[in-house]
C-alpha cells in the first residue's frame, strides 16, 4: 500500500468505521488510570499532531478522518507515521488484529515497529502481561521506559509486583526519575527484601539512605502475621555496614518509624514491663536498633520478646 495517506485506502474494510461509545469510554478510563497519557498521546505529540489528546479516541468517522490527515500530514519518518496508523487499525478490534496485520503487511512495516505497538496497544488497554510479552522483547531498543515502567507499579488494575520487575530485568532501562525510582523500588521491597536492600545500595548517595529507610518503611508497616515476622528477619540478616546501622537506628528512633506501633509507648512490650513505661519510648533503641525490631516481629506473632534487662 503507498497511499497510506488515503483514507479510503487505510480504512478501505469501512470507510465509514467510527469507534463505538463502548470503545471510547473505555479509552478514555485507561488514559485517566496512566496519569492522564497514554503511550499513543505521546506518539501523536512526537508526530507533532495538534490537540492529539482531543483527536483520539476519535468520537465520529470525521474525527477519525481528522486524526488520520494530522497523522499523515507529519513531518517525521514513514515509518513512524504507519506505526501510528498500525496502532489506530488495532482499535478496529480488540479480539483479533487482522486489519492491523494487513496493513503492517501492506506498508512493509519493519517487524521490531509492529511489535512495540503492540506492546504499548497491550499496555494501554491494561493488558499488562500480554504488553510485556512483546515489550521484552530483545530486538527492541528501551522506548518510553519510564513510562512503561510506572504504569507496571502504579496503574490501578496492576496487582501482579513481579511483573515490573520482570520488565526491569530483562530490558534493563536506565530509570533516573525520582518518581518512578521510588515506585519501582516499592514493587521490589514487596517482591523481595534483599533484593530491595542491594537495589538500594548501587544507587549510591542520598538515594540509597532514603531508598534504605523506605525499604525499612515496607517491612514495619506490612500486614501482622507470618509474612511481616519472615520479612523483619530477612531484613535484621542482611549485612548492614556501620553506616547503614546508623540510619536503622536513627529511623526508628528519630524518623519515620518512631511513629509506628513499634516506637509507641503503648506498645504490648511497654504495656507488659513498667520499667520502660517510665522512659522515653525512643530509650528502646538504645539496646540495639536490631533489638527494637525484634520486638516488632515477635510482636506481629503475637508472643513477647526476651527482655534482656528484666528479669
Amino acid at each position: 500500500m503507498d497511499q497510506f495517506e488515503d483514507f479510503e485506502e487505510v480504512f478501505a474494510f469501512d470507510p465509514l468505521f467510527a469507534y463505538g461509545e463502548q470503545k471510547i469510554s473505555k479509552t478514555l478510563k485507561c488514559r485517566r488510570w496512566m496519569e492522564n497519557e497514554l503511550c499513543i498521546d505521546r506518539l501523536l505529540k512526537t508526530l507533532e499532531v495538534e490537540h492529539a489528546i482531543d483527536l483520539y479516541p476519535p468520537r465520529s468517522n470525521q474525527d477519525l478522518r481528522d486524526l488520520h490527515l494530522q497523522i499523515v500530514q507529519s513531518p517525521s519518518l514513514d515509518h513512524h507515521v504507519q506505526s501510528v496508523l498500525y496502532y489506530i487499525l488495532r482499535d478496529v478490534s480488540d479480539k483479533d488484529s487482522q486489519q492491523a496485520s494487513a496493513f503492517a503487511k501492506a506498508v512493509f512495516l519493519p517487524e521490531r515497529y509492529r511489535i512495540f505497538m503492540d506492546g504499548i496497544w497491550y499496555l494501554d488497554h491494561a493488558k499488562f502481561a500480554k504488553a510485556l510479552d512483546y515489550l521484552t522483547e530483545p530486538m527492541l531498543i528501551p522506548t518510553f521506559a519510564e513510562k512503561i515502567m510506572s504504569t507496571l507499579c502504579t496503574h490501578p488494575e496492576q496487582h501482579d509486583d513481579k511483573l515490573p520487575l520482570a520488565y526491569y530485568y530483562t530490558v534493563s532501562p536506565a530509570i533516573t526519575s525520582p518518581n518512578v525510582i521510588e515506585v519501582f523500588f516499592s514493587a521490589l521491597a514487596k517482591v523481595s527484601v534483599t533484593e530491595a536492600f542491594f537495589w538500594a545500595r548501587k544507587q549510591g548517595g542520598s538515594s540509597h539512605r532514603r531508598l534504605f529507610e523506605q525499604l525499612i518503611g515496607a517491612v514495619l508497616d506490612g500486614k501482622e502475621g507470618e509474612d511481616r515476622a519472615g520479612r523483619s528477619v530477612e531484613l535484621i540478616h542482611l549485612p548492614f555496614s556501620k553506616e547503614e546501622e546508623t540510619w536503622f537506628g536513627a529511623y526508628l528512633s528519630d524518623g519515620k518509624g518512631r511513629a509506628s506501633q513499634l516506637a509507641s509507648p503503648s506498645h504490648p512490650w511497654g504495656q507488659r514491663h513498667p520499667h520502660h513505661r517510665h522512659h522515653h519510648h525512643h530509650d528502646l533503641f538504645l539496646l540495639s536498633p536490631f533489638r527494637a525490631l525484634e520486638t516488632h516481629l515477635f510482636h506481629s506473632r503475637n508472643y513477647p520478646p526476651h527482655d534482656p534487662t528484666h528479669q
